[in-house]
């Protein structure tokens, strides 16, 4: 576009952040202003806007956010994380900033590539561990607003897993439980179970027996993907009903699997 340029269109996004950090929008409608007034689209060129939409909104700048989305800020596949940081931020767990998105026609439930949707992306950035006794507290407030305002909780990504299948693959007890408050479908979640066998969950594990989970369900018949049990987890599955004549689609059964992969505890458990 005439009299654009690489350099004007950095000072351009620079100076925008630059408002939205020091919470000055004066200066920020001053910019944009400035900038539409450099030609046609001039203000929708590059990323710009987008930037500066996730860092007002990972900042709680609810009143700068909704200045950018009349501008012509959209989310993008990065919204969900700055409204997670500013969660973690505790700007009172930024959950506003969902709604404010909402306001503007923001599509809750849109697959971004690669990352899946805002549940999607909130689920997979829980923290887990000794340091999260509770959860993740951030996560679980988003997840949970989401959840509110309409979020699918079976969602899936690229890769067929979906919200629930990512929190029992993360031993995440408490966004599991969350989920599964919200009505998650085993159905839609065929290796949740498994998912949660391989991280050694027994309380997930029990969480998904009490909602229904069969506990000879077969979502894999491959070999390579078959997870290693350690010997509570295969004892526990067994004390629930897990049948040990079942075969996989190669005619192996558990005994089998274990003995291949030298697994004398478990081999001792099946035989």
């Amino acid at each position: 576009m005439a009299g654009l340029t690489d350099n004007n269109e950095d000072n351009f996004n620079t100076q925008m952040l630059a408002a939205i950090e020091s919470n000055d929008l004066a200066t920020l409608h001053d910019v944009m202003s400035k900038r539409e007034a450099e030609g046609h689209d001039a203000l929708r060129q590059g990323n710009g806007l987008s930037d500066a939409l996730n860092e007002a909104l990972g900042l709680a700048r609810y009143d700068m956010a909704e200045e950018l989305f009349k501008r012509g800020a959209r989310c993008t596949d990065c919204t969900i994380g700055y409204v997670l940081d500013g969660a973690r931020r505790e700007n009172e767990w930024n959950t506003k900033a969902i709604d404010v998105a909402l306001a503007y026609g923001w599509n809750i439930n849109e697959p971004y590539e690669h990352v899946g949707s805002a549940l999607v992306s909130t689920v997979n950035d829980a923290e887990t561990g000794p340091g999260f006794p509770d959860g993740d507290t951030a996560c679980l407030k988003i997840a949970a607003h989401l959840l509110s305002k309409g979020a699918h909780v079976n969602e899936s990504t690229r890769t067929n897993e979906n919200p629930l299948e990512i929190a029992c693959g993360k031993d995440d007890r408490h966004m599991a439980a969350l989920l599964l408050a919200h009505d998650a479908s085993l159905k839609e979640a065929p290796k949740a179970l498994l998912n949660a066998a391989s991280e050694g969950s027994i309380d997930i594990m029990q969480q998904l027996l009490d909602r229904g989970a069969d506990v000879n369900a077969h979502p894999y018949g491959r070999l390579e993907i078959i997870p290693c049990q350690l010997e509570d987890e295969v004892s526990f599955l067994l004390e629930k009903g897990a049948t040990k004549e079942y075969r996989n689609m190669v005619g192996l059964t558990a005994l089998d699997l274990a003995r291949k992969l030298g697994h004398e505890d478990i081999v001792r458990l099946l035989e």
